[in-house]
């Protein structure tokens, strides 16, 4: 405790492209303020929207505690210098790559074999996801999490997609690919 002599230290946010403010040290949630949040906002791109706060100290108060330091240099955990590195060579596709991947026929595995009605012989398959119409206006829900045996990984991948000019037509099934004519069975 201060005793009654102040703040022991001023915390100073700077980060994203926003001004240099002071956060006030009688807030009890001073991480919830609005500067905090108007910085995250202006965050560029490149990684996950970051902060930086730095701690001002009281001179006088900052030789009691820690001594005199001549070097005041602060090294950075691993976990910074990991996303530093993740997103500094993030990979990145488009939205088209998206809808390719989407659209892609994929072999079954052998434990998911399908029994032909004829022979009962179980038969290795294939599956393909096609679009056949598309609605007027159209929600594209990406998928954030990649499961990986019973852990579940949070996707990085940038996502460039257009403002404008939205093209689907590529993507959506015509009735004269293979499988088109089923279309006409229903």
């Amino acid at each position: 405790p201060s005793q009654g002599t102040g703040a022991l230290f001023r915390i100073r946010l700077a980060g994203g492209s926003a001004p240099c403010t002071y956060l006030s040290p009688q807030d009890p949630r001073p991480l919830c303020h609005p500067a905090i949040d108007r910085a995250l906002q202006l965050c560029g791109a490149g990684g996950p929207p970051h902060v930086r706060l730095t701690a001002e100290w009281d001179v006088s108060t900052k030789e009691r505690l820690f001594g005199s330091i001549q070097e005041e240099v602060v090294q950075d955990a691993e976990s910074v210098w990991q996303q530093q590195q993740a997103h500094g060579q993030q990979h990145s596709c488009t939205l088209d790559e998206c809808f390719q991947l989407y659209t892609k026929e994929e072999q079954l595995a052998p434990d998911d074999a399908w029994r032909c009605p004829h022979c009962k012989v179980p038969q290795q398959g294939t599956v393909k996801l096609s679009l056949w119409t598309l609605p007027d206006i159209l929600i594209i829900h990406l998928k954030r999490f990649r499961q990986v045996a019973e852990q579940r990984h949070k996707l990085t991948t940038l996502v460039r997609f257009p403002l404008r000019g939205l093209d689907m037509a590529p993507h959506v099934a015509q009735r004269g690919q293979p499988g088109g004519q089923l279309l006409g069975r229903w």
